[in-house]
Formats: C-alpha cells, sequence, structure tokens
C-alpha cells in the first residue's frame, strides 16, 4: 500500500455534483447526486459525505475508499415551502490521509428561485444619510441617494407617491439597508391584473437596456425591453428629480433623476411572474447596471 507522505503535495479527489430537476420550486422534491472518485495514490480513510440544501444536510460514511474507486450518493429532499432566491447545493467529503492528519473536497452549485415580492429580492444598499455616506454603494464608485434628498421629494420610506398617474410605495427601509433589485433576470412573483406593469427606478453608469418578460396564469408569456436613462443630471423625461446625491467624500451638487417604465399588459389576463430586465450581474464601475425600487400594477 502506498503511504502518504506529508512533505507531497495532497491534491484532493474531485466529488461531482448534479441537482435534479433543472426546474425548481419551493415546496417541491430535489434531488442531489454526488459521485467521490479517489484519484490520489492513497486510501481515503473513514470517509464521509455531506450533501446539504443551504443549511440543511445528510451525511453518509463511505468508509474507506481506495485509489481508483468512486463512490455515488443520492438525497432526496424537499425545498422550503417559503423558499426564494438563490438556493445553494454542496457536496462536501472528508476522510484522514493518515493517523495525524485528514483532508477535504467539496464542490457546490446554486439555483435562483421566484422571489415572493419585490422587496424580497432587494439586494444593494442605495440610499445615505448626510452623517453616514459610505452605508450605500448604488453604482460601485461608492455613491448613493440621498435620504434627506429623497424627503424633500416626498420619498421618505414607506411613502405613497404618484408619477404619471401611477401610484408607487416607496422602499419602507432605513439607510444603508437593501432598497433595491440590481435588475438581472430575477424572477418576481405577481398576483393581479391591469392594464400596466410599471417600474420606478434609475441606472447608473449609462442607458440600462435589458429584455424581461411577462408570464400570466396561463403560462402565456409576453417579452418587453426597457431602455432607462443615466441617473445623473435632470433628466426631462424624469418622474422625479433629486437636488444632489451623496459621494465618499460629501455632498454633489448635480442633479440625479427617477424614471417610471413598464410593459403594457393583456387586458383581464391573471398575472403569474415577472422576469426582470437582464441589464448586468450587478454593479461594478464604468458598467450599467438598472436598479427597480418599486413596481406596481396599474
Amino acid at each position: 500500500m502506498i503511504a502518504y507522505r506529508p512533505e507531497e503535495d495532497f491534491l484532493s479527489p474531485p466529488v461531482s455534483l448534479t441537482v435534479t430537476p433543472s426546474a425548481l420550486e419551493a415546496g417541491k422534491a430535489v434531488t442531489l447526486t454526488a459521485t467521490l472518485t479517489n484519484t490520489a495514490t492513497i486510501t481515503l480513510r473513514g470517509t464521509v459525505l455531506y450533501l446539504a440544501v443551504d443549511d440543511s444536510a445528510e451525511q453518509d460514511g463511505l468508509g474507506d475508499l481506495a485509489p481508483g474507486r468512486s463512490v455515488t450518493r443520492t438525497w432526496r429532499t424537499r425545498l422550503a415551502d417559503d423558499a426564494e432566491g438563490r438556493v445553494v447545493f454542496t457536496a462536501h467529503a472528508l476522510f484522514d490521509v493518515n493517523p495525524q492528519g485528514s483532508d477535504c473536497t467539496r464542490t457546490s452549485s446554486s439555483a435562483l428561485l421566484p422571489y415572493r415580492s419585490l422587496a424580497a429580492a432587494f439586494d444593494n444598499a442605495g440610499i445615505s444619510t448626510e452623517d453616514a455616506l459610505t452605508v450605500a454603494n448604488i453604482d460601485g464608485s461608492n455613491s448613493s441617494l440621498s435620504a434627506e434628498a429623497l424627503a424633500s421629494v416626498g420619498l421618505t420610506p414607506g411613502a405613497r407617491v404618484t408619477y404619471d398617474g401611477v401610484p408607487f410605495t416607496w422602499p419602507d427601509t432605513r439607510p444603508g439597508s437593501n432598497d433595491n433589485v440590481i435588475s438581472f433576470g430575477q424572477t418576481v412573483l405577481l398576483s393581479g391584473s391591469g392594464s400596466r406593469l410599471s417600474f420606478l427606478g434609475t441606472s447608473t453608469w449609462g442607458d440600462g437596456k435589458g429584455d424581461g418578460k411577462v408570464v400570466y396564469a396561463d403560462g402565456t408569456e409576453q417579452t418587453f425591453s426597457v431602455d432607462v436613462p443615466d441617473w445623473y443630471g435632470a433628466n426631462s423625461s424624469a418622474a422625479v428629480v433629486l437636488p444632489y446625491r451623496h459621494i465618499s467624500s460629501g455632498r454633489d451638487d448635480n442633479p440625479v433623476s427617477l424614471f417610471t417604465f413598464g410593459v403594457d399588459l393583456t387586458a383581464g389576463k391573471e398575472l403569474r411572474s415577472v422576469v426582470l430586465p437582464k441589464v448586468s450581474d450587478g454593479i461594478q464601475a464604468g458598467a450599467p447596471a438598472l436598479h427597480i425600487f418599486a413596481l406596481t400594477i396599474n
């Protein structure tokens, strides 16, 4: 038998992971299948394999795994009824490589489930106060909307406002908390019907352009496109213009703009969800990102 030599580098053997079905739903069954292959030249002793969905895990003792041998284990479980957003799946194996030492190998994947509301999908803090300028970063360069400037135009936490005849509820959040969605194709569940699905938001580092879709309760889909102007400056098409913004060093006395945009709906059809426009994968200085603060069916 080849013994482990501590002066040599030990390359952890690979573990693979598959998750089925590909389209996951809250409250429904999910199956994790992991395969651990011992590509090392020594036996992996006392091997234990953990399969996990977020913080919920099952372990399986595999015993000793000789060189060249593979072992596959499957775990069927159920996603929580209230599961939403990103769910992480992990396969993690622990094993002894000598009497005094152990090692591990792991792999993970994730899936993005529909969010139950827009607020549940908030992933960016875009609002700061004059005495806490760095608690928010809306554009990747430590700029932010001013809570004081927002209040001057009626946009206080939880406020009901109307722009272009459309009512919106401003996020009921504290400065420094996540208060907007960076739009990258997330699904948000909806209910109700109307003539239009409207959004309130803005774009940073250029125009926010992308395609989304509305899904109706009968399974039909309707695609739409958005082209939201950059926030910097007093735009004539803006729903509201703020007199200034915050930057990391203080107040920048250049106005910034918020906009309304949306998609006309098929009259009388019940809504199931909206897939937000794919604009970016996050915020990065110099790259356009679309921020959505509120939506309404009107």
